[in-house]
């Protein structure tokens, strides 16, 4: 076991994953502590993003500082350059990943071609999968949430790798949107994808493919960094959907907390078992006593965004290393 100090050092590939925008202000809290132990998220040699994690992402990659995002998600004062940058109305409601998802549309199942192939594959079937072939197509169009993105990024994919992962709303396979050999797609509208929550957003078409929230396949897609073995030295995971403690309350929660950390460790030991440090940060105790269910919630994102951090700061970091 060793700690963070070596991070800054590293060639780190950084995984964001799912969780809403109470999930983002997970994420800015654990990425501002990190910065204050010396490792500015920024400078991540590979970033992968899912859902609400692909929006943090592009927000590092536009060059906005952990400590603007956690000054935005706690309610603090943001710098001058972090204020510049949220200049506009969609920008500044991205610095806080104030995503509205509008009603939940009431209609037919979006996707009963999944559903069937998920009848006749059971071994690919997944909770996130069946909810979105179920669920009736929203409505909720994600071209302004795209465009603010693109605005952000002045309209390219940043230089350095930055992955999103969606889901084949007709097929259930995952896709990852962003390297080379990737679908040829704008950085707004992959992102757009990779948050589309079914019944809430409308698909987004690639290349002809309805694709949808890529944490209906994993909350974190941890093990798609994999592909980056041999660019980075060390892995970081922000996955606010997990447990990094026991609980400390009961919740309708807890099971699906419990899964995504399982579904996570087993992602990740791909990459232990390639020789890379890594280091999950997941919520705890003092965390989930104001993070629950509803991941659109943002009644609690200051104290979430001051929770995540400060278990990252005083408490030892250790990470777990390959055998």
């Amino acid at each position: 076991m060793t700690d963070i100090d070596a991070l800054p050092n590293q060639r780190v590939g950084l995984v964001l994953g799912a969780g809403g925008p109470v999930g983002h202000a997970f994420h800015a809290g654990v990425l501002a502590a990190l910065a204050d132990a010396g490792w500015d998220a920024r400078d991540a040699a590979v970033i992968v993003g899912t859902s609400i994690g692909a929006v943090t992402g592009s927000l590092l990659r536009a060059g906005v500082a952990p400590a603007d995002l956690y000054a935005r998600a706690s309610g603090g004062e943001m710098s001058p350059e972090g204020d510049a940058r949220s200049g506009g109305d969609a920008a500044f409601a991205l610095m806080a990943c104030e995503v509205e998802r509008g009603p939940v549309t009431i209609g037919p199942p979006a996707s009963p071609r999944l559903f069937a192939h998920l009848l006749r594959h059971p071994s690919h079937t997944r909770a996130g999968l069946l909810l979105a072939a179920l669920t009736p197509s929203g409505t909720r169009p994600t071209a302004p949430i795209a465009q603010a993105i693109n605005n952000n990024l002045g309209g390219s994919w940043p230089d350095r790798p930055f992955w999103t992962c969606a889901v084949g709303l007709d097929d259930g396979k995952r896709v990852i949107l962003g390297p080379d050999d990737g679908p040829v797609v704008d950085v707004g509208t992959a992102v757009a994808a990779s948050i589309t929550v079914p019944a809430v957003f409308e698909p987004v078409v690639v290349d002809g493919r309805r694709l949808v929230d890529g944490g209906l396949h994993s909350p974190a897609n941890a093990d798609v960094i994999v592909d980056a073995i041999g660019q980075i030295d060390a892995v970081v995971v922000s996955c606010p959907m997990g447990v990094g403690s026991w609980p400390g309350r009961l919740g309708a929660d807890l099971p699906g907390r419990f899964l995504n950390h399982w579904t996570t460790e087993r992602e990740l030991s791909r990459v232990r078992d390639a020789g890379v440090p890594v280091h999950l940060f997941e919520p705890d105790a003092s965390a989930l006593e104001v993070m629950h269910y509803n991941a659109f919630d943002l009644t609690h994102r200051n104290e979430i965004a001051r929770r995540a951090y400060n278990s990252v700061a005083q408490a030892p970091v250790t990470v777990s290393s390959p055998a």
